[in-house]
């Protein structure tokens, strides 16, 4: 299954009795290991939306869940489906669920999508994003402030 620029396998691990994600170039000399599976249906009833939610948010230490103002269509053409898992909210918003190492990479994130959002979880997000603006708006202040001539 492919999401953006990768392909994935999602496979039923008996060993741990749960789904697994694998990643398709990450798989070296396969081979048939004992008899054959028993067909499941997939997590949720959608493979390709629990491949996407698996590798998007689920192995990264802050998640946040943020509604965009735009339709899941749009969002879809900016976002792609290894970075976050969209969930449509109406007809002009819908949520993504991300995740990232450390909530100023989510800050940075959603501040260059290009589109108005609000944040749904987690509530101190909105501290990074806040000290984020901050920064960019002293760095453009100190740009504006800096006479042509020494610019170039």
């Amino acid at each position: 299954m492919p999401t953006g620029r990768r392909w994935y396998l999602l496979a039923w691990d008996p060993a741990r009795d749960d789904w697994r994600t694998f990643r398709a170039d990450r798989i070296a000399s396969p081979m048939i290991t004992g008899p054959r599976f028993a067909p499941r249906d997939p997590p949720g009833g959608d493979a390709a939306a629990y491949v996407s939610r698996s590798v998007s948010s689920a192995p990264y230490r802050y998640q946040a869940r943020i509604r965009l103002h735009l339709p899941a269509s749009a969002a879809a053409e900016r976002i792609p489906p290894t970075v976050g898992h969209l969930q449509a909210d109406g007809d002009r918003a819908c949520i993504l669920h991300t995740g990232a190492e450390s909530p100023d990479v989510l800050a940075i994130y959603v501040a260059i999508l290009g589109a108005e959002f609000e944040i749904l979880a987690p509530p101190e997000l909105a501290a990074h994003i806040a000290a984020l603006a901050d920064r960019l708006t002293r760095a453009a202040s100190h740009h504006e402030a800096v006479a042509p001539s020494a610019r170039g």
